[in-house]
């Protein structure tokens, strides 16, 4: 984890992020109990989580947004800003991190190029989740964005 923070392009904000104390061990998707995708084979989605078991979930294409300020637009706009932070996993088998809202939304895209391929977000409560895949460019939610 401290080699991701220390890369050049998370290092201006590193000290936004803590370590989540309590999920040692743990992902976003066993923390929060969540469904995961066990037969990739049989699915063409490229996530981890089984958005299928969710009663709302929602598609969103960010690769056809015309500006990055307007994907930050709408997470501002979204039920999302009404949380405090957020836990995060940079990549797939790293521990979880914790960063506040309006720092995870001023900096989603320095995030999301970090991660390589997406990562698992949650609101600290666990209300809210969200997917954010590189490839398909896609945001899987279980709020509107």
């Amino acid at each position: 984890m401290k080699e991701l923070l220390e890369n050049p392009v998370l290092a201006p904000f590193a000290a936004d992020f803590s370590l989540v104390e309590e999920a040692r061990g743990k992902g976003i998707i066993e923390y929060f109990h969540l469904a995961q995708i066990k037969n990739y084979q049989a699915t063409s989605y490229l996530g981890n989580i089984a958005w299928d078991t969710f009663e709302t979930a929602h598609t969103y294409e960010w690769d056809l947004v015309k500006r990055e300020d307007d994907i930050e637009d709408l997470l501002k706009k979204s039920s999302l800003s009404e949380h405090k932070e957020v836990f995060l996993q940079l990549r797939y088998g790293e521990p979880i991190l914790k960063i506040s809202t309006s720092s995870f939304i001023a900096h989603w895209d320095e995030i999301l190029y970090q991660s390589v391929e997406g990562f698992p977000l949650a609101t600290a409560d666990g209300k809210l989740f969200l997917e954010w895949l590189n490839n398909p460019k896609s945001i899987y939610s279980n709020f509107l964005i």
